[in-house]
């Protein structure tokens, strides 16, 4: 869980804001039981956090306030070991939770989780029904666990870019002509864009009823001439009145680097989203992969 801790400091700052982390709606309404954690029979908010997470305290003491006010809400501590350090940690807060020690890491691998903070709403049933990395506001924590507690549906945070909100607009782009709109943020000199590129032809060859968007934040040519072969339903995003188009649908779109991918219904709502390259492991084009509608 190290390696997840510095996102988690980098989005304290964040912390008085609307939440800014990640959603992850494609986990609502499965069971807590295939997260490899254990579960009791009753509402349970589950918090993957660390003493050295600066992002986790502001969690754990949303968390505090809640509970305080909810004292039947069970908080789960999910951590990589549950050491001394770990236990001076969670004497600052005012908070009764159990502490779950994962020592194999095994519901992080289940999760796909990058980042912590992470929190998981489950209901009595032991089904999901919320999942965001990041840190969630007091007011946000209050609203979802109050209504975990009552037993009534989840309101769903969303960011700009993430999963569940709306797309921004493609110059010239009518999200209703297609059911799937494929987004690629692409550069012409990054490498795992380059060991992207077959893959990803292939992929719009193979489903013409997709159409893919290709963004370039920079060196628009060069990127034309990577996708000179491609087919009808592949196409470029240029737009002549702004040079700079490529770059605001970048931050627009809240892309970290290059590739990323994002997959938009004919709603013009974001239904799924990735980010990197790996041929084995992180490659979205692999049949059935991606959640087309």
């Amino acid at each position: 869980m190290k390696k997840l801790v510095l996102l988690g400091i980098l989005l304290a700052s964040n912390s008085a804001l609307a939440f800014t982390g990640t959603p992850r709606p494609e986990w609502i309404g499965k069971a807590i039981s295939t997260t490899r954690l254990p579960h009791a029979g009753q509402p349970t908010v589950y918090v993957f956090a660390q003493p050295d997470c600066a992002a986790c305290s502001l969690q754990l003491g949303a968390l505090s306030a809640l509970q305080k006010t909810n004292p039947k809400l069970a908080v789960t501590l999910v951590t990589e070991q549950n050491s001394p350090a770990l236990r001076e940690y969670l004497s600052g807060f005012a908070l009764r939770s159990t502490v779950y020690a994962d020592t194999a890491g095994s519901s992080i691998a289940a999760l796909a989780l990058r980042s912590i903070p992470a929190v998981l709403y489950v209901n009595s049933r032991g089904t999901i029904e919320g999942f965001y990395e990041g840190t969630l506001t007091n007011a946000e924590t209050r609203s979802l666990g109050t209504a975990l507690l009552a037993a009534k549906p989840l309101p769903r945070l969303t960011v700009p870019g993430g999963v569940g909100s709306p797309a921004a607009a493609l110059p010239g782009v009518t999200w209703g002509q297609s059911k799937n709109h494929l987004l690629i943020f692409h550069s012409a000199t990054c490498h795992f864009c380059t060991e992207e590129l077959p893959h990803l032809l292939a992929y719009a060859r193979a489903n013409p009823n997709v159409a893919v968007w290709i963004v370039a934040p920079n060196d628009l040519d060069a990127v034309k001439k990577q996708f000179a072969d491609a087919p009808n339903n592949l196409r470029i995003v240029e737009d002549a009145a702004d040079k700079d188009a490529g770059t605001k649908l970048f931050n627009a779109y809240r892309a970290e680097g290059t590739p990323t991918q994002i997959l938009v219904n004919g709603k013009g709502n974001i239904t799924w989203r990735g980010a990197g390259f790996a041929v084995q492991g992180a490659n979205p084009f692999e049949a059935g992969k991606l959640p087309l509608e």
